[in-house]
């Protein structure tokens, strides 16, 4: 049976016995190609210039899976999976985990007053939690965040935390968007497997946070916990979804990334990720 307290910090996910940890190996991962069809089923949209008209394009991107109970791993590109991208706003997970780790936040419930500067996204034109900052992932909060975690702070549990390519070079508020900082789809289901088992380099307690914040969707038969990013300062621009989905007597960890040549390509995140957790019978 699975346990979850939504309101609460408690969230209890190892429903069944744990594993030793111990990050995904490349003879685990296959190759399934034929997820590929979900990806031509949508164009992505080119953002035309003045003498152009809209051009779709074939999909470019990559989703990666891992069963727990099974230990085993699928993706429609392994060379795509290994490739590092920026990890834009999926960092939220990691910078929260410093931020609660260092005291910076105190918990969920901490008001972050808005600084009264107005912004094209209206949800961000407001007093933020840590629970509507990662939501609405709300960058200038975040910002925040690591200015007051400082650099050496957070190279130090960057490091300890095993993400990625551990490179906080840049400016400190804004690495993860536009420095030299990059992270793999198999990168971040070993970073994400480690969070769901409180296996982290961190509290406890904030790890349990996080995976509160990070609750995405919840109905009778799965929860989600997870993140969206879009690396718009990257050529091409990608886009992120990563997480997990929890079951009754398993766990799906999923990374999703794609290019993105239009802003109107972002809800493809989603939509192809929860098509291919259909196809695998992950979702009903």
């Amino acid at each position: 049976m699975r346990w979850f307290v939504i309101s609460a910090v408690l969230v209890i996910s190892p429903f069944f016995g744990s594993p030793t940890f111990a990050s995904t190996t490349a003879k685990a991962w296959q190759e399934t190609r034929s997820w590929d069809a979900i990806f031509t089923q949508y164009q992505t949209q080119v953002q035309p210039t003045k003498l152009q008209q809209i051009q779709p394009q074939k999909t470019q991107g990559v989703v990666a899976l891992w069963n727990e109970n099974k230990q085993q791993g699928f993706t429609n590109s392994i060379k795509r999976a290994n490739q590092g991208f920026l990890p834009a706003s999926t960092f939220k997970i990691p910078n929260s985990l410093i931020a609660l780790d260092l005291g910076i936040v105190k918990d969920e419930h901490q008001v972050f007053k808005w600084d009264g500067q107005t912004r094209d996204i209206d949800n961000w034109n407001r007093d933020q939690t840590l629970i509507t900052a990662m939501k609405y992932s709300v960058v200038p909060v975040y910002q925040e965040f690591a200015r007051q975690i400082g650099e050496a702070r957070m190279s130090k549990m960057i490091a300890s935390f095993d993400y990625g390519n551990e490179d906080t070079s840049g400016n400190l508020d804004s690495f993860w968007l536009d420095g030299a900082i990059r992270i793999s789809a198999i990168e971040q289901i070993n970073f994400l497997r480690k969070l769901y088992h409180n296996k982290i380099h961190a509290s406890e307690r904030s790890q349990r946070i996080v995976k509160q914040a990070m609750l995405t969707e919840v109905n009778g038969d799965y929860i989600i916990r997870a993140k969206t990013g879009y690396a718009v300062r990257a050529e091409p621009s990608i886009g992120w979804w990563v997480g997990w989905v929890e079951l009754d007597d398993n766990v799906w960890f999923f990374a999703m990334n794609m290019d993105i040549p239009a802003v109107d390509n972002l809800p493809l995140r989603q939509i192809i990720t929860k098509k291919i957790l259909k196809l695998e019978h992950v979702i009903p």
